[in-house]
């Protein structure tokens, strides 16, 4: 039998993996089991409830401006289909 040849890597390649290459529906996609998270890395109810206002609040600005533009865009068609001109 031949002996397999260790790849050569490239200068600059260190061989370190960058993204998981084990991607659902690919032909090598194996389940791994292992990936409990543990208790301490787990949100407290505490810390749950502050990271959902986070959201709220850095979303807010937006909804309310999307919010906005929909009442202007529907003030501005009432007013049109009722006679008033501009």
């Amino acid at each position: 039998m031949r002996k397999k040849r260790k790849k050569e890597l490239p200068p600059d390649d260190d061989g370190r993996t960058i993204a998981e290459m084990n991607v659902e529906g690919m032909p090598w996609y194996h389940k791994t089991a292992g990936r409990a998270v543990s208790e301490e890395d787990k949100p407290t109810r505490k810390e749950k409830r502050a990271l959902i206002r986070a959201g709220f609040r850095a979303y807010f600005p937006a909804f309310f401006m999307i919010l906005l533009g929909f009442t202007a865009a529907a003030l501005l068609l009432y007013l049109w289909l009722h006679g008033w001109s501009f």
